[in-house]
Formats: structure tokens, C-alpha cells, sequence
């Protein structure tokens, strides 16, 4: 009876290791918290954690910044997110494979301010890289821009590169640096691109720049 005692307890402890092994495959280490300023938390598999430079960001977590925080999120192919205050993202699903020339982004900008700095997935053959904010998705190209509230309405803010910006009601593409577009509402096609004077860009730059 002890044996088949021990032998049933085995089975069990081999397969919550599987099923432990089988959780963290299912949502694999995406990056890591480069920078860090003021309170945040990573809420995973319906725990919350605080965020620490050096957390681990996996694919499926949460991200929640408080009052005057920034963040600085860097993806194992060198992508950059950077995050303001009181902002909800969801990294929804990040692949970088080069051996098969793969790449996927898929970020979901619920709620704050964001930069978007594209690294080596930009360079995949076969890629999907998409910014879904609340009002629109925002399909990316290698690519700087920055996603937010500016001026009583949600703009995107074109630094380098091609963006291509679209809804259920339509779509612009973004490819002159210094130039935005504002969105005001998910059923309202988003506007034409035009150039953001100094201080408007300035102060997109400011809800993501570290103090």
C-alpha cells in the first residue's frame, strides 16, 4: 500500500510539473522592464504583482501604471514600448523568431499614453505588428510614432517610419515624420494626417519621458 502510495503521489507531482510546464510555455518571457519611474503592477493569470526594473513581461500580462509613473519595456528583438501615467496595456502576443523570419506584435493601448519603437521584427518577411488602441488599430511598418489623449482627443504622432491607422469606418496611412492624426471615436473615420506644431509634439513627448 506505501508503494502505490508513493507511486500515486509521483503521478500527481508529474503532472502539476507538466501542467506548471505547460502554463509558462503558454505564456513565454517577452521582455523585460528596462526603466522604472514611480508605481506600477503587472496583473497575471489574475494575480497582481509590482513591477520592478528587471520585472519579466510575458505574453498575455497586464500592465498598469500609476500617477507621474513611466516605463520603459524592452522585447527580446530590441522593440521599445514606453508607457505613461495611469495607462493600461495588454501584451496580447509577441514573436520573434528570425530562423523562420516570423514576427508578431499584437499590444493592446487601453487606456494612456504610449511610445511604440519597432526593433529587429520590424525586419521578418512574414509580420504582423499592431497597436489596438480605443479608438482605433494602429498597423505598424518600422516604425516611431506615439499613441495618446492630446488636446481633447485621442492622437497618434508620426516620428519615423509608416503607420497605417483604421477603424470599422476607415483608414489613413501615416508616412510623413512630424505629422498626426486625432481620432474621436472608434465609428468616426480618423482624420486626415497633418504636422502637430512644436508644442503639441513636445508635449505628447513629455507623458513618456522619464524625470
Amino acid at each position: 500500500m506505501f508503494k502505490n502510495l508513493v507511486l500515486m503521489l509521483s503521478l500527481v507531482m508529474g503532472l502539476l510539473f507538466v501542467a506548471s510546464g505547460s502554463a509558462v510555455a503558454a505564456n513565454p518571457e517577452v521582455g523585460k522592464v528596462t526603466r522604472l519611474q514611480n508605481d506600477a503592477k503587472i496583473i497575471r493569470g489574475g494575480e497582481t504583482f509590482p513591477m520592478e526594473i528587471g520585472s519579466v513581461i510575458r505574453e498575455n500580462d497586464e500592465i498598469n501604471s500609476d500617477d507621474m509613473a513611466r516605463i520603459e519595456i524592452t522585447f527580446v528583438d530590441g522593440t521599445t514600448l514606453l508607457i505613461g501615467e495611469n495607462a493600461r496595456v495588454e501584451i496580447d502576443e509577441f514573436l520573434y523568431d528570425p530562423g523562420n523570419g516570423i514576427g508578431r506584435a499584437l499590444i493592446g493601448a487601453l487606456q494612456g499614453p504610449f511610445r511604440f519603437i519597432t526593433g529587429k521584427i520590424s525586419q521578418m518577411k512574414d509580420k504582423r505588428v499592431e497597436i489596438k488602441s480605443s479608438v482605433a488599430t494602429i498597423g505598424v511598418r518600422g516604425t516611431d510614432f506615439w499613441g495618446g489623449p492630446s488636446q481633447g482627443t485621442y492622437g497618434v504622432f508620426l516620428f519615423e517610419g509608416t503607420i497605417v491607422i483604421f477603424n470599422a469606418e476607415g483608414g489613413r496611412i501615416v508616412s510623413t515624420p512630424g505629422t498626426g492624426v486625432d481620432l474621436d471615436g472608434f465609428d468616426k473615420i480618423p482624420g486626415e494626417a497633418t504636422a502637430w506644431g512644436t508644442s503639441r509634439a513636445q508635449a505628447a513627448v513629455a507623458t513618456v519621458t522619464f524625470r
